[in-house]
This record gives C-alpha cells, structure tokens and sequence, in this order.
C-alpha cells in the first residue's frame, strides 16, 4: 500500500493547512502520487460567491486572475461538484455531454487553452460559509487518462487527508488566520490552538488556548502534557495526538470534551503538522479547540440584529444549543405554551417558517471572541 509514500503525501497535505506557501508542494506532492500531470484547489466563499482562493501546480498555464474575474462564474464542473457529495470524484469530461464541451467557454477558453484536458475532482468540504474543491489534472497531449478504477486504492487514501486538511483550513479562514505558524500570527485569534510533542507535550498555544486552559473546564495540563480531565477523553486525546504526529502514518482525527455544567462540550480537531512546517526536527500535532456554546450569536445581539425581546433572545440561543420546548420551560418554570407564543414571535421576526430555521439563522451568525470574564494578554 505504499504506506511511506502516502505518509509523506499526507504530511505535505496538513502541512499547507497552516502556511500557503506549502500549497505548491503538497499539490505537487498529490499529483505525482496518483500519476498526474498536474493539480489544483479552489475554496469559495459562500457569502458573497466569489473565489476566496484558487491554486494549481503542474501542467496548467491559466490565468488564475482570469478565473476569479470570469470564469468562476461559468464554472460546469464547480457546479457539478457542488452538487455531489464530499469525496466524490467526478471527471469534467463526463459531467457535460461531448456536445456541450465543444460549446462550453470555460472548458475551450480556459481549461483546454491552459494547457488540462480533463480534470478528476471532487468537493471536499462544504459549510454555510465556504465550500473547497480539489482536482488532478490530465494535460491536454496526454493520451493516457486519469482514470478513477485504475488509481482508486491511492484516491480513495488521499479522500480523508485531503476532506480534513480542507475543513480544518476553511474553519480557520473563518476565524481570520493569515497562515503559517508563528506567534504573532496566532494569538489574534478568537480561535484556541495548541501544538504538541506525539506525547502530548505542549509545545506552543495561542492566547486564546490559554485562557482555555487556565479556566481548567474540561482540558488541563498535567505534567506538561494536554490531557482531558475524564479519563476516557485524556486516553482517546492521547490516541489522537500520537496519531497525528506520527512519523509513518499522521492522521487527523476530532472528539468531544465534557466541561462542566452548563455549558457544551469542546469539539476537539487534532491534526498532523509536518516537522517543516512546525518548525522542529519531528512532526507535531495541531489541536484546534471550539466551543459549541461559541458558535451562535449572543441574547444581545439577537435583540439588537432582529429586535426580539430578552425573553425571545434567551429561547431561540437555547434553541440554538439544542435544548428541547420542554427542558427550557423546567429550567426557567414558564408553562410550554409560553414559549410557543414566543417561538411563534421569533419565526416572525427572523422571517423563517420552522422552529429547526430558527437554530440555522442563530448559528450561522459570526459569533465573536469567547471570553472567561479576563483580559486577555
């Protein structure tokens, strides 16, 4: 199975998560693994649609300016990935009839043009926010396709790098990482980040990890080494960071983190960081902490963005956590048909239909820094 190969394809993959400038590599990298003349990468930003970043290496000689300008607009193939599920590939040359290729621009104008007959690509992570794609390409004297039966064992091991590398670097996009890991470039975000030995041994946080971590609300320290205050959650961590920083086989892997009443758990994504791009002499791994509690909007500022009351604002943000009508009305002692008056008001407000687009409309807005009542450094 070629597993040194594909270890050091995968740490070439996690490695340009953090630093842009090991795109070109880790697209190299790929290409020549599944036998490719060339390959290429795009994530777009939902919200406003438009091409928040676009890279190829190998046989392709576009403009990518030209496809932000123009292209990406016209785009078949991005819209038949978009459609498909995450990890899915397609080939381009299938997903427009031969009648419709010999008409289509983007395909004549720009793929043909640069140099790519045919493109094997695949969606490999999709949010309300942004969505990634990642294609090899097969450059336009190459009789010999990229084939998907003939190179499935070593597409089908790149699908789970490749997904996680694009989710973990989207998640950061959002949070305002500018890329590459360096202190100062860390600690503005909102965002906690740790990076560790394969032992768990702490190498470097951000400040927001650290004020994670002096609250002790599920993650700790101890001896050194990040651990889980349960002892079921230290061990699966301890499982995850190895993995991740294994020199042979690194992995990316995620779990929840219990904390203490009242609020929900951590979600917990540990990820290889190659030796290069740590800047260290052995791989590391990444853990990236999030709090479920953080990713929807405050009681104030739904009563500032949609004008509910205090009491609307403290449902739908209970809504949002995933608390039921009937545990909300227990907690607060308020009869369950009150709180479907104010579910009712909220719909209302929010213009929405169902009580499950009242949880959408609160999570997907940007929540700001957590905060644990300190200042931070």
């Amino acid at each position: 199975m070629h597993v040194a190969e594909f270890a050091q394809v995968s740490t070439k993959i996690y490695a340009a998560v953090l630093d842009d400038e090991q795109l070109p590599r880790a697209l190299q990298a790929v290409a020549e693994y599944v036998g490719a003349a060339g390959a290429g990468c795009l994530l777009i930003d939902k919200r406003v649609n438009r091409v928040r970043a676009v890279a190829s290496w190998g046989c392709f000689t576009g403009s990518m300016a030209e496809y932000r300008s123009h292209f990406s607009a016209i785009d078949p193939f991005r819209m038949a990935r978009a459609e498909a599920p995450c990890g899915h590939w397609l080939r381009a040359t299938e997903c427009l009839p031969d009648r419709a290729l010999r008409r289509d621009e983007w395909y004549n104008d720009f793929l043909l043009k640069g140099g790519v007959r045919d493109v094997l690509g695949a969606k490999l992570f999709d949010s309300s926010s942004h969505t990634a794609f990642f294609g090899v390409h097969q450059a336009s004297g190459d009789g010999q396709s990229i084939s998907v039966s003939g190179n499935s064992e070593r597409l089908d091991l790149l699908i789970e790098p490749l997904c996680s590398a694009a989710r973990l670097h989207a998640g950061l996009v959002e949070v305002g990482y500018q890329s590459a890991i360096a202190r100062g470039a860390l600690d503005h975000l909102a965002t906690a980040l740790i990076f560790t030995e394969s032992d768990g041994r702490v190498a470097q946080t951000n400040d927001a990890a650290e004020r994670v971590l002096r609250l002790g609300d599920g993650l700790t320290i101890q001896n050194e080494q990040l651990c889980a205050r349960r002892s079921f959650e230290a061990a699966k961590l301890a499982r995850l960071i190895a993995a991740a920083a294994s020199a042979s086989a690194p992995a990316a892997g995620c779990m929840l983190v219990g904390r203490d009443a009242g609020h929900l758990p951590y979600v917990i994504q540990v990820a290889p960081i190659g030796a290069e791009a740590a800047a260290s002499d052995r791989p590391m791994a990444m853990v990236l902490i999030t709090g479920l509690d953080e990713n929807c909007a405050s009681e104030h500022e739904l009563t500032q963005l949609y004008g509910l009351s205090p009491a609307e604002s403290r449902l739908a943000v209970a809504l949002a956590r995933g608390k039921k009508l009937s545990n909300i009305a227990r907690e607060i002692g308020v009869q369950i048909t009150t709180l479907r008056t104010q579910v009712s008001a909220i719909l209302r407000k929010f213009d929405v239909e169902r009580q499950s687009d009242i949880v959408r409309v609160v999570s997907n807005i940007p929540a700001g820094p957590p905060t644990d009542g300190s200042t931070p450094n």
